[in-house]
């Protein structure tokens, strides 16, 4: 019995001194290691589940297009003369007045061969002598006084034209012969600037990779009365935006009284309705390509429509989330329209959502159990609209089972990835004392 007891009190005084052994090991491989384990701090951070839904970012998956039909305004069922139209003007021995027979005007080329539209427009023959339409809407015909026709479409500018000439008496009545017709539309010329990449083919790179090098391109087009809006814009130089692009664009007004400051794009997004301080009118109008279903287009008609020398601006898609802490510091572009949730994020990151681990076979080559057990905190840094910053926790192992924690990546977001304090302090002993084996019950 006293044998017993002595080897029983021996084992005992071996157990504690093995406990306290690797307690004291444990702890110098947290303070003391070289960077096999890194441990987080969250003691602010805010537990996935429990974030405020105003701070959840929009799944862009969801988001719905623009009805394209509003990019455009509603057409005449007649045309209205308006100052910078070209007409076709015929008054029977007056305008031409030494010509029996009617003169003919025919025109098969297009505005402007060098921009809108590209091949040429249908315009039937005109009779007449062509007249321009002068900017205070007046046309100046021989032996009467200039004749204010804006506004009016060609039958009425037919009657008041009769009706002048017979107030002069320069025609009979009964005998006038008087015709209008349009020869070349008004036009507006606008600019367009394009940040997405004017190129047929198609270059797949890595998510990893960010493109530096970007060129975009840019286009002087006439836009005919009626088709001077955003719709038949993108329609002649491109079309919609590509996914190097934003889903949106800029209408940039030429305005005399336009601020000569910069602006932005805070101030630019909340111009869709307003006006700058100071104006009647907005200077720059965003026009969203997309937004949530069922929800209101928030632009009007006017929004849309192109004036002379206005700019049409289609910005290029840069959004990005960079990544820290246990995987390799990057900087990773964002799809435009796809979502990535926080288990994605650290996919496309490392390669693996378990981490490190998931890149190679090297850590268990080596011995080194440590990283047996994956990193499974993420602190997700996210900058809020009003510039505050906030710090969001994440647990991978709950967000594989509860949706709640798969939270959606968004711009400039800082993604980092550490191990929980409970585990850190185990795996950073094992791989501070080089153990090569361990029961799998240890390690689970």
């Amino acid at each position: 019995m006293k044998a017993f007891g002595v080897e029983s009190g021996f084992a005992y005084v071996l157990r504690v001194a093995s406990h306290r052994v690797i307690g004291l090991l444990g702890a110098s491989a947290i303070f003391g290691s070289t960077g096999c384990v890194s441990v987080s701090s969250s003691l602010h951070a805010i537990p996935a589940n429990r974030l405020d839904p105003t701070v959840i970012s929009c799944s862009k998956e969801s988001l719905a297009p623009v009805p394209y039909a509003a990019l455009g305004q509603p057409r005449n069922s007649e045309h209205l003369i308006g100052p910078g139209d070209t007409l076709a003007i015929y008054v029977f021995g007056v305008f031409p007045p030494t010509e029996d027979e009617t003169p003919i005007q025919t025109r098969t080329q297009a505005v402007n061969q060098l921009y809108y539209p590209p091949n040429g427009t249908e315009v039937s023959a005109n009779t007449g002598l062509p007249v321009r339409v002068l900017p205070d809407g007046t046309v100046d015909l021989p032996l009467v006084p200039s004749i204010n026709i804006e506004g009016l479409s060609l039958n009425q500018a037919v009657e008041k034209i009769r009706n002048t000439y017979l107030e002069e008496k320069v025609v009979q009545k009964g005998r006038e012969r008087i015709t209008v017709g349009l020869l070349t539309p008004r036009v507006s010329r606008v600019v367009i600037f394009r940040e997405d990449t004017p190129s047929s083919s198609i270059a797949i790179n890595p998510a990893s990779n960010i493109k530096h090098v970007h060129r975009g391109s840019g286009q002087v087009i006439d836009l005919p009365v009626y088709e001077n809006d955003v719709l038949h814009a993108l329609a002649a130089t491109g079309g919609l935006p590509g996914t190097d692009a934003k889903r949106e664009l800029w209408v940039i007004r030429n305005s005399p009284s336009m601020d000569r400051t910069f602006i932005n794009l805070d101030q630019v997004n909340s111009m869709v309705q307003g006006v700058l301080p100071g104006t009647n009118s907005p200077e720059v109008i965003r026009i969203p390509l997309v937004g949530c279903p069922d929800s209101l287009i928030p632009f009007r008609t006017e929004d849309v429509t192109l004036n002379e020398g206005d700019v049409v601006y289609l910005p290029r898609c840069n959004q990005y989330f960079t990544t820290g802490g246990m995987i390799p510091g990057a900087r990773i572009p964002l799809p435009r329209d796809e979502d990535v949730d926080v288990l994605e994020a650290i996919g496309m990151a490392t390669g693996s959502v378990g981490g490190p681990l998931g890149q190679s076979g090297s850590v268990l080559a080596a011995g080194k159990v440590g990283s047996l057990k994956e990193p499974s905190r993420v602190l997700i840094l996210r900058k809020l609209p009003d510039g505050r910053q906030i710090t969001i926790r994440v647990d991978l192992d709950r967000a594989i089972k509860d949706e709640k924690e798969r939270i959606l990546i968004q711009h400039e977001d800082v993604v980092m990835l550490y191990f929980k304090p409970a585990s850190s302090g185990i795996y950073g002993a094992f791989n501070w004392i080089q153990v090569t084996f361990i029961p799998s019950s240890l390690v689970n």
